[in-house]
């Protein structure tokens, strides 16, 4: 590895990289982290970058959040709303922040906390336009209808336009390289309506939830929120963790199947499909049923580099080995079921001054409704990076060039490279060089203004600082109940290792990859996350004690140590 890179003579650092926005200058990497937790390859960059901003650009404007002369340069090449920063994908926290002067009962800090889990950043100043009256419409007339009938055949339409394009694909195996590359560019058209829903629902969510802290803070705060919104049986992006749930449970039901699991990972997938009992068939059929189902998902699910349960079965086999030791009352929704959660909203509504109680339902249908569609959202985004992600890898193999070698590259660059790779590999060499200086260090969780030198940026290797002084950490609790048990530090959703299903797991960051463990373990803690993050709406659907937004606790609490969890008060005791 290299002891330093220099910035590119236009002073950026890595390809794809956006300038920072004079008038939006506060970026996070909260919620954008969650899809893009490492260094976003170039070939994914150059392909997702400009639909991603165009659909972000659309939505801020409809949204009133910015005018379109504010806008203007965002193109995604040079500006963008949600950014790539020293390779890093950042979320603008400006930008977002101008919603709050301009939606009545909504507050910079709501914004920060339920959707970046922002603890420490400067504080909202007021920017020219904020308070613009017109403005202030634009958002009202955007939002409104949205909050008032969240239910408004969105989301079947979107559903509807990534099943038809997926079942377009062609036959990747038998494409031409020409065919391949027009799916890439076929589909990351759709992009741009994708990101504009994805925000659209999470913005309708957002403002749900805060209308429901309103309501209710003389009543119980987060933690009743939390339950007010936990098991609500529509979270689409829950239904991976509890089919892996499933067949974890036809594996801890057999002996036969435990013995195949019990002798070890290595060629498992292939133990099982030369087993000819009953069982193994029957385990194999499930197993292929999930994988069709939800083959597009994974690690790193917006990165086309990465693998996911369709391509690489041993990341699903490594969950489901964790997920046969599991308890049988650890299954999904063990927290608050339907009935409980409709008696809560009963009672809660009920102890509502009668002009409250309107508003009380419309907020809680903004809100779970908004999660749903959120999550549903996403999971859609997800299915139409599938055949990208399959004619990219196809093309890959067919170059020669190693897979990871073959993401370094431009989609601008991949016809030529495809004729002749071996004119890229000065490119190749000096690319590799710079993502493996940047993925070695931490990048700031937000900056403001330029973006900060990486040059300075602590190494991953040197923030393992494990303390097993007792102490109490603070964050954002995300879904209710207490529990205690053993440390379990996780750094890869694909190698969980030793988990049990007494300890608490901690992780870096959580993608939808990482739910199913939510089943094998008592609590979950996160070093980042918000209100409105996938760990948070998944842990409330699945009913797992967690807290998220703890600053540093996976490098911090050594692995082993007793801590408890309190999804309530959003805590984390290390009792050492």
């Amino acid at each position: 590895m290299i002891d330093a890179i220099e910035p590119y003579p236009d002073g950026r650092w890595f390809p794809n990289e956006h300038r920072v926005s004079e008038r939006f200058p506060l970026l996070c990497r909260g919620n954008a982290g969650e899809v893009y937790p490492n260094v976003v390859s170039p070939l994914t960059g150059s392909i997702v970058a400009e639909p991603f901003s165009e659909g972000q650009r659309r939505l801020s404007i409809d949204a009133g959040l910015a005018t379109p002369e504010q806008l203007r340069e965002f193109d995604g090449v040079t500006f963008s709303v949600v950014g790539m920063f020293a390779g890093y994908l950042y979320a603008n926290v400006s930008l977002a922040r101008s919603a709050a002067a301009r939606t009545p009962g909504l507050t910079a800090a709501d914004v920060d906390q339920q959707m970046f889990g922002l603890t420490d950043a400067p504080p909202s100043r007021r920017g020219p336009g904020d308070r613009s009256p017109r403005a202030a419409l634009r958002t009202m007339r955007f939002i409104a209808p949205r909050v008032l009938r969240p239910e408004d055949g969105r989301l079947a339409e979107v559903r509807h336009l990534v099943d038809s394009t997926v079942a377009k694909a062609p036959a990747v195996p038998t494409a031409s390289d020409a065919a391949l590359l027009a799916v890439v560019h076929r589909d990351r058209k759709h992009l741009d309506r994708l990101m504009y829903e994805l925000i659209s629902a999470g913005f309708a969510a957002g403002v749900g939830r805060a209308m429901l802290e309103r309501l209710v803070e003389m009543h119980g705060g987060d933690g009743l929120i939390n339950r007010l919104t936990a098991g609500l049986g529509t979270i689409e992006s829950a239904e991976p963790a509890a089919d892996l749930w499933q067949l974890g449970r036809m594996v801890a039901e057999d002996v036969a199947l435990m013995e195949l699991f019990d002798a070890g990972p290595t060629g498992l997938d292939a133990r099982l499909r030369a087993d000819t009992s009953a069982p193994a068939t029957d385990f194999v059929a499930a197993f292929d049923t999930f994988r069709r189902r939800h083959g597009a998902r994974g690690p790193e699910e917006w990165e086309l580099a990465s693998a996911t349960w369709g391509t690489d079965p041993d990341i699903a086999l490594a969950q489901i080995e964790r997920l046969r030791h599991a308890p049988v009352d650890r299954a999904p929704g063990r927290g608050t079921t339907v009935a409980e959660r409709e008696a809560l909203v009963a009672k809660v509504r009920a102890g509502l001054p009668g002009p409250k109680r309107p508003m009380f339902d419309r907020a809680l249908r903004a809100a779970t409704v908004g999660e749903a569609n959120r999550e549903a959202t996403k999971a859609a985004l997800v299915r139409l990076l599938w055949p990208m992600r399959q004619a990219l890898a196809e093309l890959g193999r067919r170059s020669g060039l190693p897979h990871g070698d073959f993401f370094l590259l431009l989609l601008s660059e991949l016809p030529d490279a495809l004729e002749e790779p071996r004119a890229f590999a000065t490119v190749i060499a000096e690319r590799r060089a710079r993502r493996d200086y940047l993925q070695a260090r931490v990048p700031p969780f937000w900056f403001e203004g330029a973006v900060p030198d990486p040059r300075t940026w602590h190494l991953r290797a040197d923030e393992l600082k494990p303390d097993r002084t007792p102490r109490t950490l603070n964050g954002l609790g995300v879904c209710s109940g207490q529990a205690t048990g053993r440390a379990r530090v996780v750094t890869d959703p694909a190698q969980p290792g030793d988990l049990q299903p007494d300890e608490i797991l901690v992780a870096p960051i959580t993608d939808p990859s990482w739910t199913p463990l939510f089943l094998a373990v008592a609590g979950v803690v996160v070093d980042v996350g918000a209100q409105m993050s996938h760990a948070a709406i998944v842990s409330r659907e699945l009913g797992i004690p967690a807290v998220v937004s703890v600053t540093g606790a996976s490098t911090t609490i050594p692995d082993g140590v007793l801590v408890t969890v309190d999804g309530d008060q959003g805590t984390v005791t290390v009792h050492g």
